[in-house]
């Protein structure tokens, strides 16, 4: 049975794989269109759904997660220790909070946290035979104001997390592909030059799903599919990985 992503809007997205959903950083209402609302609702609804959250900024953490989530059959919550900190009071007490290089089985997904160069973490997630990586805020950030230092530690950081992950094999990778930063992409073709993932899904767009189709020739990577999606609800299938 073949495994779907799903766009929600900016970095939330949805994975169904085998019987289970992930939804990866449900922002607050204010960085969520109603239109992308309705569409994870609709995914949500009746779901055995684990809910992962990457850090604690408020484009991709709702505070009011669990009235969003409420549609479930059932939820599981995993957040990284920013979250726990400053939200702790509306989290579900069984909330598994990680911190980075810890390593947890939470309802038969192993989950791996990475620690990020922006805030949180990021994720390397086994599920229902596909290994999934997905960013949050961890990107190639050497913004043109930063001091070179910074510049040069950012990258520093952001390498080490790509020779972590390269070398095992990787079906789906949603990273961070920010416009704003036209000369890197905030890393998007290093990692897929590094990674190369069967599947590459672009993130961190703020609904401008047009940059995309403008920037596909340089995500192209042998091997590859991109999920070019435009609208919330948007779906790629993703069959399951070839055995010997």
């Amino acid at each position: 049975m073949p495994a779907r992503i799903v766009y929600i809007h900016h970095d939330c997205f949805i994975l169904e794989a085998g019987g289970a959903s992930l939804l990866f950083d449900y922002p607050a209402p204010s960085y969520l269109p109603e239109a992308a609302a309705r569409a994870a609702a609709s995914r949500i609804a009746g779901s055995d759904l684990t809910i992962l959250v990457s850090h604690s900024h408020d484009d991709h953490f709702d505070p009011n997660i669990l009235a969003a989530t409420a549609g479930a059959a059932s939820r599981r919550f995993v957040v990284s220790d920013d979250v726990a900190d400053l939200y702790g009071a509306v989290l579900p007490p069984d909330a598994v909070v990680m911190e980075p290089d810890m390593i947890r089985e939470i309802g038969g997904i192993v989950v791996e946290a990475l620690e990020s160069n922006d805030m949180g973490l990021a994720y390397r997630i086994d599920v229902a035979e596909l290994a999934v990586y997905f960013g949050g805020d961890l990107a190639l950030w050497d913004w043109p104001g930063n001091s070179p230092a910074a510049n040069r530690a950012v990258g520093m950081s952001w390498r080490r997390t790509l020779a972590r992950l390269a070398g095992r094999p990787l079906d789906v990778a949603l990273a961070n592909m920010d416009p704003r930063l036209p000369g890197n992409l905030s890393g998007a073709p290093e990692l897929l030059e590094r990674l190369r993932p069967r599947v590459f899904v672009p993130m961190h767009l703020g609904g401008h799903t047009e940059y995309i189709g403008q920037y596909a020739d340089r995500l192209a990577c042998p091997g590859t599919t991109l999920f070019r999606y435009a609208r919330p609800g948007d779906s790629l299938e993703i069959e399951a990985a070839a055995t010997a």
